[in-house]
């Protein structure tokens, strides 16, 4: 699997992310880029990349939220070759078995193109570690696509000057298709500061921080799922 991650001006966060990554099951058999969208920060944040032995690569110009997004993923089809590419955020720790959903979500559901991302978020937890789904919706904190689905995104990606790229997904570009999720998040967001849509670090605990994630759960890495019923 191949798997960019995107940094801008909070190295504290890329730091966590990166080292949360590098302990994930199964991350020796990625190749993982740290893409920089140029900042005063941005020397520290492309050391924190060598310092896992990753590629970094920097914009040539400050490109923003959604150019920032595009072109990473662009960057993983077309660049990396990529046939079903992963992408984080800074602000997107992954646990040490969100590879395992990702890899095992590419599988099942490669060739059904009604499922259109997968997410490694789920903000509310039922407990049960080797279960998930699908919802109507999309969630931009760690996700993954197939390079079909991605040819249709492609062509329809909100510009630096359009409405959100997310909300283009979810509203727009996806239709009435699905995403694949864990009901028990492989993903925690930690963006409460400096956060393009995040307006205080209470307003993020209510809103994004996850409660309880599959760390937390204190159970070995689970590496087959159980498909409970559609979201609506």
């Amino acid at each position: 699997m191949n798997i960019t991650v995107s940094g801008y001006n909070r190295p504290g966060y890329l730091a966590q992310t990166c080292d949360a990554l590098s302990r994930c099951v199964g991350v020796s058999g990625c190749r993982v880029v740290v893409l920089l969208d140029p900042c005063d920060e941005t020397p520290e944040c492309a050391e924190i990349a060598d310092r896992h032995g990753w590629e970094s690569h920097v914009f040539v110009a400050h490109a923003g939220c959604n150019d920032a997004i595009y072109t990473a993923m662009r960057f993983g089809f077309e660049a990396m070759q990529s046939h079903y590419h992963l992408h984080l955020e800074d602000d997107c720790v992954p646990t040490r078995d969100a590879l395992l959903w990702f890899s095992w979500a590419r599988d099942k559901h490669r060739n059904d193109p009604n499922i259109f991302t997968v997410s490694g978020y789920q903000q509310r937890s039922n407990g049960k570690a080797d279960r998930c789904g699908t919802r109507r919706w999309f969630t931009p904190w760690g996700w993954a696509t197939w390079g079909d689905r991605w040819a249709e995104m492609r062509d329809q990606w909100a510009g630096r000057d359009g409405p959100s790229w997310d909300v283009m997904m979810n509203y727009g570009i996806r239709g009435t298709r699905w995403e694949a999720f864990p009901t028990v998040s492989r993903i925690q967001n930690i963006g409460a500061e400096k956060g393009t849509h995040v307006f205080n670090a209470e307003w993020h605990a209510v809103n994004h921080h996850v409660p309880e994630t599959a760390d937390d759960l204190e159970a070995e890495p689970v590496r087959d799922f159980i498909e409970v019923e559609p979201s609506p």
